[in-house]
This record gives C-alpha cells, structure tokens and sequence, in this order.
C-alpha cells in the first residue's frame, strides 16, 4: 500500500512540475487555416480549399483556427449588419471542418481600427458577436469563438479587459457554455497574461501567440519595419531552450493561480527566409515544450508561402516541418 501511495504521490510530483492540472481540452493539435484574414478571400493569394480539410485531418491535426476579417463586411453604421455572403462561407469551412471530425475555433482577425480608436468601435465589436453568436448558436460545441485576434497599441490591456468582460456577456446572451478563447494585450504576448482579468466563467480559454525569439522567426519579413536581417539561426542550445521553457512556464504559474484555466498557444511559426534547419529544430522544441506543459496549441500557417506547412501551390506536405508539428504522422 505504501509503495502505491508513493507512485501516486511521485506522478503527480511530476504532472505538476511538468504541466498543471488544467481542465483536459478536447483538442491538443492545430494549424491556422488562412485567407479569410485577408481584404477578401484570395487577395493575399491564399485560398481555402475543400480538399485541404482531409489532409489536415489525415495529417494528425484535431482542429483548425479560422481567423475571419468580419469587421471588413460589416457595415459602419448601427446595427453593423454583418454580409450574408461572409456567413455563408464560414458557414462552408466550418461544415467541411465538422465532416472530416475536427474541432474550429474562429476568430475577428485584422480588426485594425479598433486598436487605433478602440471607443469609437466598441459599439460596432460588441455587434459583430452579438451577430456571430446568434448565427452560431445551434452549432456543435466543437466551435469555438475567440473574440479578437491580438488586442494591441491603443486597445491597452485595461481597455481589453473592459472590452472582454462586455463581449463575453453579450455571447452568454446565446451560447452560455460555448468555449470562448480570450487572447492576451500588447499583440496576445505571453508576457502580458499576468494583466489579464477575466470574468467567472467555466468555460474561458486564454491564448498567446508565441514567435521568439522574434529576431529569428520574423527575420526578412517585410511588414516588420526596420527589417530585421537574414541569416539568424536557431541552433537549439541550452541557453535559446531554457528561454523559451522559461517563457511557457511564465504562463503556465498565471494559470495555476487563476484557476488552472486551460491554455492555448493560437500561432506560433517561424518564416521561411530562416534556414528550414532551424525552422525545424525551433518548431519541434516550442511544439513539445508546449504539449509537456499542458498546452494546446495552432501552427500558423496551413499554405501560406510565408510560413505553411503545406505547399498549396505544388500541393505537398513540407514534410520536415510537418514532423516537427506531429512526430507521429501517418503522412510519408
């Protein structure tokens, strides 16, 4: 008897050094499905295909984040009625996504103005999600809503937490037990998780996006001003490791002392003017820190030429980063 209390108490010694008792979340694995993020659809030469949710199925993945520039078909000017056409193409992804068993979390994406005047769009956000979940309110408990994609600039983490607090109860109005994903300020930066105020609520998710060293994963990206230069790598040594542990584990101690609320690292991803050596060896060790803590995460992106895991335009895995994603693919 004492030998099994023993092992008891030396799994949970080491649950909780590794993860923390969180609220298991039915998805572990994920990849950001991009272009409706986009002015329109194909604008930024991205497209959502149907046969893309069988491979990401097939792949490994268990769910898609779809990040929707709903604020770019919405009209300006009260009730901000939000275009049917919009509706019925989410409407298609998420049907497509439910036929091949995977979970969608989808999200307002690009909403730029409400980071630069957030009062004079606060009417307007908290209207697209009365909207979105009217819309979505019969729909499976396997999609989720995630409220604004990283809050920034003049949308501080005071406002955002007044903001939050509004948009949730305004959900609640329709779907009171849907999961909703709430993104940390300041660009949905790990560091700024300990700023965060959330109202009670059972079925909250917070996320981060997680992109550092930034010097590595943005180098040569050309919306990133002054451009950081080319030829950074990532080698994997104790001292960038440790880092990066540190960093989750920043999350992980907020989480524990706010009720272990269930976390998720919505983008993550390195782009391509990095080396592919250490876009892998970097992807592999932020994935597996990530899941050893309890963390479920969403690679960002699918098929972007940028940071895709997928070559749409040749139409084959880059299989090296899809193992880094899922050791345990069923794809050769």
């Amino acid at each position: 008897m004492k030998k099994i209390v023993f092992l008891f108490l030396l799994v949970f010694f080491i649950f909780n050094i590794n993860g923390y008792s969180q609220e298991r979340l039915p998805i572990r694995r994920g990849v950001n499905l991009t272009g409706l993020e986009a002015p329109f659809e194909g604008s930024w030469g991205v497209y959502v295909k149907d046969e893309y949710f069988e491979l990401v199925k097939k792949a490994g993945f268990d769910h898609i984040r779809l990040p929707v520039r709903w604020n770019g078909h919405a009209a300006y000017e009260p009730p901000y009625t939000i275009r049917s056409y919009i509706f019925d193409r989410v409407d298609q992804i998420i049907n497509l996504a439910f036929k091949n068993k995977l979970y969608v979390i989808i999200n307002i994406h690009n909403y730029d103005e409400i980071m630069q005047n957030p009062e004079k769009h606060k009417e307007r956000f908290l209207a697209l999600w009365k909207q979105i979940a009217e819309h979505y309110r019969n729909y499976p408990d396997s999609l989720w809503f995630e409220l604004l994609n990283e809050p920034n600039t003049n949308l501080t983490p005071q406002l955002w937490n007044e903001y939050l607090a509004e948009a949730i109860k305004v959900i609640r109005e329709t779907n009171p037990t849907r999961k909703i994903v709430v993104d940390t300020a300041n660009w949905a930066n790990y560091s700024t998780i300990s700023f965060l105020k959330l109202p009670e609520d059972k079925n909250l998710v917070v996320s981060f996006h997680y992109y550092n060293p930034f010097n590595f994963t943005h180098q040569g990206a050309d919306w990133v001003q002054p451009q950081l230069p080319v030829g950074v790598k990532w080698t994997g040594s104790d001292q960038e490791k440790k880092a990066i542990e540190r960093e989750l584990d920043f999350t992980v101690e907020w989480a524990k002392r706010n009720g272990n609320v269930p976390l998720y690292m919505g983008e993550f991803g390195a782009y391509h003017r990095a080396d592919m050596e250490s876009r892998v060896r970097w992807t592999d060790f932020v994935a597996r820190s990530a899941e050893k803590r309890g963390i479920a995460w969403a690679y960002w992106d699918f098929a972007s030429a940028g940071f895709g895991v997928y070559d749409g335009l040749n139409k084959m895995w880059r299989m090296d980063l899809l193992k880094a994603l899922i050791p345990d693919t069923k794809i050769k």
